[in-house]
Parts: C-alpha cells; sequence; structure tokens
C-alpha cells in the first residue's frame, strides 16, 4: 500500500494520485498478508482489519491454501462457519490474491499457482441429455440449455496437460472423470472436449499454438524459428537470403520467383 504524504489515506500501489485528496506524493508501506483472509494490512498490525483474525509474522508464507480436507482453522473468525476462502479457490502463497483452479499464474503478481489445485477434487453436474458437464450453480447446460433439475453429480480432479512449443512449455488446466480430460475454459470455466478449438460457451479459442513470427517487411505469418519469410524473404536475422533469388516488380513492389518473367500481382514485365 501507498499512504498519501497529504491527507494520510491508503492507496493501492498502481496509484498515480490519491484517492481522498489527489496529491501526487505517496510513502509505500511493508503490508502483511492475512492468513485467514488474506487481506492487507499494515505490517505493525497484530490483528487484521478485516477479520479480526491474528496476524502470523511470516504473512503470506505461513498460509495454507484450501484443498481437500484442509478446512479446518481456515473459517471467518466469529463462528458463522462461512468458508474464507469460495468455492474452487485458493490464496496466491506470495500476494495473497484469490486465484481460480485455471489459474496457471497468480493474475496479481505473476508467481506460479497451477501447484495449489493439481489433483484437487470439484463436483459437476452431468447433463441428462447430453452428458455435458457444468457447474454445480448451474440450471441448464451450457451445452443442450436442458434443465438440471435431475442431474447427477460427478467427482472430478484437476490435472494439468504440458504443451511443449519450441523452446517454452505451456500449461493447460483440465478436469479428469470417468470419460476422460476435459479442457476448462479459462475464461468462463466450461468444461470442453479436448478436441474443440473454441470454448462452447464463450467462444474463446481453446487450442494452444506455436507463437508465430511476423514479417515487419510484408506483415506474413512465418514459423517461430523461422530465418526468413516466406513470402519476401526478409531476413528476420539481419543476414542475407542464400538460397532462392527473387525480383520486386517496379510498378506495385511484389516479390517475385526468379524465373516469373511477369508479376503475378500487376502484369508488369520484368524489368531486365
Amino acid at each position: 500500500m501507498k499512504v498519501c504524504k497529504n491527507c494520510g489515506e491508503a492507496n493501492v500501489n498502481d496509484s498515480l494520485y490519491c484517492c481522498n485528496c489527489g496529491g501526487s506524493e505517496f510513502v509505500v508501506r511493508e503490508d502483511a498478508v492475512c492468513p485467514h483472509c488474506g487481506a492487507l494490512n499494515d505490517k505493525s498490525y497484530s490483528h487484521c482489519i478485516n477479520c479480526g483474525g491474528t496476524l502470523d509474522a511470516g504473512g503470506a508464507e505461513g498460509y495454507v491454501p484450501v484443498g481437500p480436507g484442509a478446512s479446518a482453522g481456515l473459517t471467518d473468525m466469529y463462528g458463522s462457519g462461512v468458508m474464507a476462502v469460495p468455492a474452487e479457490m485458493a490464496r496466491c502463497p506470495h500476494c495473497g490474491a484469490l486465484v481460480p483452479i485455471t489459474a496457471i499464474f497468480c493474475h496479481k503478481c505473476g508467481v506460479s499457482v497451477a501447484n495449489l489445485h493439481s489433483h484437487r477434487v470439484v463436483e459437476r453436474k452431468v447433463c441428462p441429455h447430453c452428458g455435458h458437464y457444468n457447474t454445480l450453480e448451474a440450471q441448464t447446460c451450457t451445452y443442450c440449455f436442458a434443465t438440471l433439475a435431475d442431474a447427477k453429480t460427478e467427482q472430478m480432479q484437476v490435472t494439468h496437460e504440458l504443451h511443449n512449443l519450441g523452446e517454452v512449455t505451456v500449461r493447460q488446466a483440465c478436469l479428469e472423470g470417468l470419460n476422460g480430460k476435459n479442457v476448462i475454459c479459462p475464461n468462463c470455466g466450461t468444461l470442453n472436449s479436448p478436441s474443440e478449438v473454441f470454448c462452447l460457451n464463450c467462444g474463446l479459442k481453446l487450442q494452444i499454438e506455436e507463437v508465430k513470427k511476423y514479417c515487419p517487411n510484408c506483415g506474413a505469418e512465418n514459423n517461430s524459428d523461422s530465418g526468413f519469410c516466406a513470402r519476401c524473404r526478409y531476413s528476420f536475422e539481419g543476414e542475407q537470403p542464400d538460397r532462392v533469388e527473387r525480383w520486386t516488380c517496379t510498378h506495385c513492389n511484389h516479390v517475385n520467383e526468379k524465373d516469373d518473367t511477369y508479376c503475378p500481382n500487376c502484369g508488369q514485365k520484368k524489368a531486365l
């Protein structure tokens, strides 16, 4: 948190101006993450300003994320029995932010959080009409819109698939049940079969593709390991092409093969 020098109001770290007085001068203070509710507190506080719980000296490092059988000690401090962490969520061990089961990295601090949910067991409703999986809160199936009033539930386990894209390895969150793995849409949480290219509910593209390299000269799409553009032979590494000779049309600037007498783009004859 940042404290305004002018009025003393606490502001979030990315604030440029004070939310209370508009001042632009701040003093940065150290925060402690409450191990019970995840709220940020001044490091000098002994009790959380949000839930009243005792602040451990270790802050967020001493926090144990929620998982199967890990509910003890994580209810609120007033004895209502309400979980401090919502269902299918966990707290980032670094900054305390809530992260869903689809998260691979924390949206707040960027720390890897995939292992917080790995092999976690959750439940899903199975549509009695089409067999697609739905969240427990769903009243109608997201695929066929049939009612889920009499739908049975099935336990599924959170797993991750690894996709090797050249030198980069990408993780994708899945739920594995009796019928195999289903890809979780990171946008809306809908389960999709591995063959689906786009999410059935929101249309987000699910298939992970290798990053492409775009030519700054002609805009063509090339593989990430390309040394030269496949269309215009532009060198991505500053080297001269040493394989195929081509000529550029003086009329439309289209790049043509060496043996082309006329430009296929505008019909201009090759200059001699």
